[in-house]
């Protein structure tokens, strides 16, 4: 179960990351198509408009007026906003807007035009990395276990108690696992295991004062704790 749900969350993460960099990709290629076309023009910030969220916070988003080539005056709210705003009533600014749609227009800046793909594409990179690194620790592990499987050694480890795994949370709820103690015949040297995940708090079904654990002889970091008499538990 445990690397099932692990398989899980790195596909989600990892198709999340890779939807949000083609959606930045497809926004930045829009970005440049418009900026290949558009025309730049001066304007003047004419008033803010007041924006509320959800929450209740507000923000401001500047209203300009420009002119077209042809005399035409129009008048363009700008789709970011910030608080406080970032320009004055008055100021003057450059925008750039489609000859063939003058109704398509974008301030000539940072925000109006890069803003909203590199959000996505930041996010976008985070959540691929994220993803596909647990995938790729996932494949390892499994990799360390079948190598365990053939060639590892079974050891008695010092069965030492229960722990609430809180490094891990699913659904707002924290695994619990079994600890032991080993200490290596050959270098005296103690190692302490900890098992796979357990959905259930198993205190109350180990009645044995040692486990088994499977171990690389050569590198005791790379382990298994043997929960196989543990009862199966449905969650």
């Amino acid at each position: 179960m445990e690397g099932k749900v692990v398989w899980i969350a790195g596909l989600v993460f990892g198709l999340a990351g890779v939807g949000m960099l083609a959606g930045g990709g497809y926004m930045a290629g829009r970005t440049l198509k418009f900026q290949a076309t558009a025309l730049a023009a001066e304007g003047v910030v004419v008033d803010l408009i007041e924006k509320r969220d959800s929450d209740g916070s507000r923000t401001w988003s500047p209203e300009v007026e420009y002119q077209t080539p042809d005399g035409q005056s129009r008048t363009y709210v700008s789709s970011t906003s910030s608080n406080p705003p970032s320009w004055d009533r008055g100021e003057k600014v450059t925008l750039r807007y489609d000859p063939a749609n003058p109704e398509r227009v974008r301030l000539d800046g940072f925000m109006d035009n890069w803003f909203g793909p590199t959000i996505l594409g930041g996010l976008g990179t985070v959540f691929s990395l994220v993803g596909f690194g647990i995938i790729v620790a996932a494949v390892r592990k499994r990799r360390m276990l079948a190598w365990l499987e053939q060639n590892g050694m079974t050891v008695q480890a010092q069965y030492t108690g229960v722990v609430l795994d809180t490094s891990i949370k699913v659904n707002n709820r924290s695994p619990w696992a079994l600890t032991a103690q080993w200490q290596h015949p050959t270098t005296g040297d103690i190692h302490t295991f900890q098992s796979a995940a357990i959905w259930f708090d198993p205190t109350d079904h180990v009645k044995r004062e040692t486990l088994d654990v499977l171990v690389d002889a050569d590198d005791p970091t790379r382990y298994r704790v043997d929960i196989a008499f543990l009862p199966k538990h449905k969650r």
